[in-house]
């Protein structure tokens, strides 16, 4: 192998290319087509090969330059090691196909914390740079806060945060006050995505008059979990219809939530039920329930077959809307596909974000100045 060198490691990508290319029939075409480059840091040696394998996934929807950091196995592997490889694709012609590259950095632990220059380095220019931490928000992290204040967007999986509530009231408080100009982006919200556009459907054309009459609203997840997805999801009606959260904070999601709504107080109950399988944070019903002259219950709500959702209204005791949709089951690579498909900032998500904050215990933002000691 190699010196771990920028010049070295495109050098390898060439070769291995031209290689491809001589290999094939003399019509073929292989073409390196890059779109966005993404980073990718895994936090130990077995995350690597589950982050390594979601990117070979993903790859399929959104071409470009995959880079993956990990720490080295063991601390007498040599200090920087590289491996370069080869992702292809054949759509309607198999002899023309659309490739791209994957580098894999192999560090000791006390490299990687100064490795974001030689990243920077090996990156294709004049595209969007994009930054995938999927394992537990770091309180400080060397790679991470370099990586985060110079490129495009971050994105973080809240479903492996070791402690959901603490971390995502940090994100709140200090993530546009220290990364301006950094996207920040939650595998979590997109999984919820979904969930939003089937309540928003309920109320749409002229039932969009209940909303200012909701007066609770209701949502199972799996019990076992912690409820964030379902509690993005209240934060997301909450910060849509101006609602205002006027009690304490909060350092857990087991008691209901209060706003003061347009016509008066609402509660919002996270409700734990027996979750037939492992993924107990996913969300299982949604119930919304509003007063008024005609009273109304606007559902979402997973049927037997976890792949099944009914959403359906009743207004005045009368069905007034139903339909069945297929909820198929999102893979990590599914989640960024479609996240990766918009580049712009997600206005929504940021005030989900700033509600989700102004609920949650405030962090002791004191700490957070000393991090770096």
């Amino acid at each position: 192998m190699n010196s771990p060198t920028a010049q070295n490691i495109e050098s390898d990508l060439t070769g291995l290319w031209k290689t491809e290319q001589d290999s094939r029939l003399p019509q073929s075409g292989v073409r390196r087509i890059y779109t966005t480059n993404l980073v990718a840091y895994a936090s130990d040696h077995e995350d690597g090969y589950r982050v390594e394998g979601i990117l070979g996934d993903l790859v399929q929807y959104h071409p470009g330059r995959y880079i993956l950091v990990r720490p080295a196995a063991d601390t007498t592997e040599a200090p920087l090691r590289y491996y370069v490889s080869g992702r292809c694709l054949s759509w309607a012609d198999p002899e023309k196909r659309v490739c791209c590259d994957m580098v894999k950095l192999v560090a000791q632990k006390e490299i990687i914390e100064n490795l974001y220059g030689f990243t920077f380095s090996i990156l294709v220019p004049d595209l969007p740079v994009e930054f995938w931490w999927p394992g537990d928000m770091p309180y400080y992290n060397s790679f991470f806060e370099h990586m985060a204040e110079q490129l495009n967007r971050v994105w973080v999986d809240s479903s492996k945060f070791k402690d959901p509530v603490q971390s995502v009231g940090r994100l709140a408080a200090f993530w546009h006050k220290r990364y301006p100009k950094t996207n920040l982006a939650d595998m979590n919200w997109i999984r919820i995505q979904r969930w939003q556009a089937l309540i928003a459907e309920l109320f749409d054309g002229e039932w969009a008059k209940y909303l200012k009459d909701i007066k609770q609203v209701t949502i199972e997840y799996g019990e076992g979990s912690t409820p964030l997805r379902s509690f993005y999801l209240a934060s997301w009606l909450a910060a849509q219809l101006g609602w205002r959260h006027q009690r304490p904070r909060i350092s857990n999601l087991s008691e209901p939530l209060i706003f003061e709504g347009p016509n008066g107080q609402v509660e919002v109950v996270l409700k734990p039920v027996p979750a037939p399988d492992n993924r107990a944070d996913r969300i299982f019903a949604v119930g919304i329930m509003t007063e008024g002259e005609q009273p109304a219950i606007f559902t979402v709500v997973r049927d037997e077959d976890p792949h099944l959702v009914i959403a359906r209204s009743e207004i005045n005791h009368q069905l007034a809307f139903s339909r069945v949709v297929t909820f198929e089951h999102l893979h990590s690579d599914d989640v960024l596909a479609i996240g990766l498909k918009h580049f712009e900032g997600d206005l929504v998500w940021k005030k989900t974000l700033q509600m989700a904050g102004s609920i949650l215990v405030h962090p002791d933002m004191s700490l957070e100045e000393r991090r770096k000691i």
